[in-house]
């Protein structure tokens, strides 16, 4: 039999332990968004915060902080105060990528963070010039392994994620290409239908804009686990020739470190409450993406399994971050 003080003293406590619960939030909570708006990262962002703000009953407010591939911004988004008003819009590069390289940071992304839950996953898609002589991925590797150093491939710029995977097509294939950095997706799209640079790692809506019926570009493979509902008809890039390359972007949410417990749950709920919304399953789709319920447990996990895996590529294959 529990006594009663023990059972009053569990109650008090159960009490406190959920006003303080409900008590989260009182005021408006900054979302800070590492790219300019327009962006996709800035689009998804805004889809999560105005379901989470519905849901939350405090307004989610997207902030815009470009800078040095998102570094800068989540840098000082590792630095804020663990009460749950001050949160981060988290991608693959700012978060895996750029430290996979051995980058230099002024953070780090397991010590410095807590995982809140990821809103959706999207696949790049490998696209090509349709001068060029190939359908496959495993023509592309015939095609430029007889002319090494010939093909160019194109980047958003040095470090990103159009540049990791083109790295790691490189690696993988056994291939030599030469990388053309540019200063963002929308020039080099426009260089790459021109001709001028052969290659590239583009998101699903560059595929979608220049593939059939217009064929400006043509599209090999997805690099996703799976094939795309974008392109049903496009294989995978292991299906297409090259087997084990696999690489996907990711939008999180993500607080300081020390964040408590009982704020990640709440946030980590109303995240998930929203990817349940058909206008948001819509929009996802729409970009090419693909979401499923996730803990921050879990988050933790996949950044951890993410961070290993492409800092042993990079350092296996010897890949150079220029």
């Amino acid at each position: 039999m529990i006594a009663p003080v023990a059972v009053l003293a569990f109650s008090l406590l159960s009490g406190v332990t959920l006003v303080h619960a409900q008590s989260y939030p009182t005021k408006p909570v900054s979302l800070v968004v590492t790219f300019p708006p327009g962006a996709a990262t800035d689009t998804f962002a805004r889809v999560a915060a105005r379901q989470m703000s519905e849901l939350l009953g405090q307004q989610v407010v997207v902030i815009n902080q470009a800078g040095a591939g998102g570094i800068t911004a989540t840098a000082a988004a590792a630095k804020a105060a663990p009460d749950g008003y001050s949160l981060l819009w988290g991608s693959s590069g700012p978060m895996t990528i750029s430290q996979a390289w051995g980058t230099p940071l002024p953070y780090d992304t397991v010590r410095d963070f807590a995982p809140v839950g990821v809103f959706t996953r999207i696949p790049f898609f490998m696209v090509v010039h349709p001068s060029l002589p190939v359908k496959t991925p495993r023509e592309l590797v015939a095609f430029a392994s007889a002319r090494p150093g010939v093909l160019n491939y194109a980047s958003g710029g040095i470090g990103g994620i159009s540049h990791f995977a083109g790295e790691l097509f490189k690696a993988i294939g056994k291939v030599q290409l030469t990388h053309v950095p540019y200063r963002g997706t929308a020039i080099f799209e426009s260089e790459l239908i021109a001709g001028m640079v052969e290659i590239a790692f583009v998101s699903p809506t560059v595929a979608q804009r220049n593939a059939a019926p217009r064929e400006r570009l043509r599209v090999l493979a997805t690099t996703g686990p799976q094939r795309s509902h974008v392109f049903p008809n496009t294989p995978t890039m292991s299906e297409g020739g090259v087997p084990g390359y696999e690489f996907t972007q990711w939008y999180g949410v993500f607080g300081p470190a020390k964040l408590p417990a009982s704020i990640v749950s709440t946030l980590n709920g109303a995240l998930m409450k929203s990817l349940e919304e058909p206008d948001v399953r819509k929009r996802i789709a729409a970009e090419g993406g693909s979401s499923a319920p996730n803990t921050p447990a879990q988050f933790a996990s996949s950044l951890r399994d993410e961070l290993d895996k492409y800092t042993k590529v990079i350092k296996a294959a010897g890949l150079e971050h220029r």
